[in-house]
C-alpha cells in the first residue's frame, strides 16, 4: 500500500513539473510603463466569452511570494475558463504611489489587450493575498470607473491600515512609520466602500497571526452595509499566508469555495 501511495505521488508531482513547463511556455511577459511585470496565461480561444483575474501576490510590501500566491493558481484559473495574470509589482519604501501605480496599468493594459488573450474586458477581476490584497482592495473601492476591477477575491487580506488592526510591517513599508492619521485613513479601505463598489469574495482563517480576520469581517460588514455583493468565508484553521497548497484538506476546501463562487458568477 505504501508503494502504491509513493508511486502514485511521484507520478502526481512529474504531471505538475510537465504541466508548469508547459503553462510557463504559454505565459505572455510584460513590462509595464514604471517598471512593474505582468505575466499573462490567455485562456484558451474557443470563441466563449471569458473572465481574466489579475493576481497581487502578498509579502508585506517587502517582497512578493510570486509562487505560492501566483503562479501556483495559473492551472486552477485556466481550469474554470479564466485568462490569468501575476502583477510583479514594485516595492513602495515608503511611498505608496509605486504599488498603485503599478496596479492601475495592470489593469488599464488587461483591458487594452482583453481581445488578443479572449477574454470580456468587463469582466476582468483582481485577487489580491495578505498586502496584495490591500493593494487589490484599493482598486476595488477607487471611485475611478476605468481602474476598477468587476469582481474581487481576496485571501486573508490586509484592508486597514489603521494601527489597531493593521499588519504593521506592511502599514510601514507602504506609508512609513510616521504616517499621518489622514494618510492611515485614505489607505484604510473600509472606509471607501460604495455604491460602485464590485462583488467580493473573501476567505480568511480565524487563527491568523499575521493579518486579523477582523480585517475581512469589517470589510464584509461595510460592504453589507451599503448593499454591495460580498461573500466571506472563515476556516477554523490554517494561519497566515496559506496561499496554494495542493494536498492540504484545508485547502481542498478552500478551492471547491472559490470554484463555487466563481461559477455563480457565471450564472
Amino acid at each position: 500500500m505504501k508503494k502504491v501511495l509513493l508511486y502514485s505521488s511521484l507520478v502526481i508531482l512529474f504531471l505538475i513539473c510537465v504541466c508548469t513547463i508547459v503553462v510557463e511556455r504559454l505565459i505572455i511577459h510584460v513590462r509595464l510603463p514604471h517598471g512593474a511585470a505582468l505575466h499573462v496565461l490567455p485562456a484558451f480561444n474557443n470563441g466563449q466569452k471569458h473572465g481574466a483575474v489579475i493576481l497581487c501576490p502578498g509579502g508585506g510590501y517587502s517582497y512578493l511570494t510570486k509562487w505560492p500566491e501566483g503562479y501556483k493558481w495559473f492551472p486552477f484559473f485556466y481550469r474554470h475558463g479564466y485568462t490569468v495574470a501575476m502583477l510583479e509589482y514594485r516595492m513602495p519604501k515608503g511611498n505608496s504611489r509605486i504599488p498603485m501605480t503599478d496596479a492601475a496599468e495592470a489593469i488599464l493594459r488587461m483591458r487594452q489587450h482583453a481581445k488578443e488573450w479572449h477574454f470580456d474586458e468587463n469582466n476582468l477581476g483582481i485577487m489580491g493575498f495578505s498586502a496584495g490584497g490591500h493593494l487589490a482592495s484599493t482598486l476595488l473601492v477607487t471611485d475611478n470607473d476605468s481602474l476598477r476591477p468587476n469582481f474581487g477575491i481576496l485571501f486573508y487580506p490586509v484592508i486597514s491600515m489603521k494601527k489597531s488592526l493593521t499588519h504593521m510591517d506592511s502599514h510601514d513599508q507602504l506609508l512609513g512609520k510616521d504616517a499621518s492619521e489622514e494618510l492611515e485613513n485614505q489607505f484604510s479601505n473600509e472606509l471607501h466602500v460604495s455604491v460602485k463598489t464590485p462583488p467580493i469574495y473573501l476567505a480568511h482563517s480565524i487563527d491568523d497571526k499575521g493579518v486579523s480576520v477582523q480585517n475581512s469581517i469589517l470589510f464584509r460588514d461595510l460592504m453589507l452595509a451599503h448593499n454591495r455583493s460580498v461573500e466571506l468565508h472563515v476556516y477554523p484553521s490554517g494561519g497566515h499566508g496559506w496561499g496554494y497548497r495542493l494536498f492540504d484538506h484545508h485547502h481542498r476546501q478552500v478551492r471547491k469555495d472559490l470554484a463555487k463562487w466563481l461559477t455563480k458568477r457565471k450564472q
